[in-house]
């Protein structure tokens, strides 16, 4: 157990209020962190679906800078500035409706209402991951993700749809 002891020690966990994304590019933001000046640091989720609000924030040489275990704690623009990054990195698109599910040799055609509006995309059959029991996680034949944030908040048809792959 000392090893964990030992890393848990190590974690460089930052706190909120010491803590100011002060640009933001595409996929990398500059943060100032207690004083000290970062530039192209690479914020990333480790846990994108299930706890989202964790960032880490790494170096371009991938050295880990430190955790924020909540980063809507930031102020204001610095929340505005990380999210704005964040949304390009994890960009998800949200399902409000499934229009329709059709089948065509091993894969599934898609065609949804999403935040983004209608789109059409394709699976295989084993594509769905179920979180919490509410929050429904799509996979694309190539690697797009699709949510479905509350299963429940579904209209009848369209939990009919989902439910031929459930």
């Amino acid at each position: 157990m000392r090893g964990l002891k030992d890393w848990i020690a190590q974690l460089r966990i930052l706190d909120p209020k010491r803590v100011k994304i002060v640009k933001a590019d595409v996929d990398v933001v500059d943060v100032e962190i207690c004083g000290r000046l970062y530039h192209n640091v690479k914020p990333r989720r480790p846990f994108p679906l299930t706890h989202p609000e964790y960032v880490i924030f790494f170096k371009e040489d991938d050295e880990e800078v430190g955790i924020l275990r909540d980063y809507r704690k930031l102020d204001k623009e610095s929340r505005a500035h990380l999210e704005r990054v964040l949304n390009v990195i994890y960009f998800m698109p949200q399902v409000k409706r499934i229009l329709s599910i059709n089948t065509s040799g091993w894969t599934y055609k898609w065609l949804v209402e999403t935040d983004k509006g209608i789109v059409n995309f394709e699976t295989w059959s084993r594509c769905i991951r179920i979180i919490k029991g509410k929050k429904v996680i799509i996979y694309d034949i190539h690697g797009g993700v699709y949510c479905i944030n509350d299963i429940s908040k579904l209209d009848t048809r369209s939990l009919l749809w989902l439910s031929v792959l459930m």
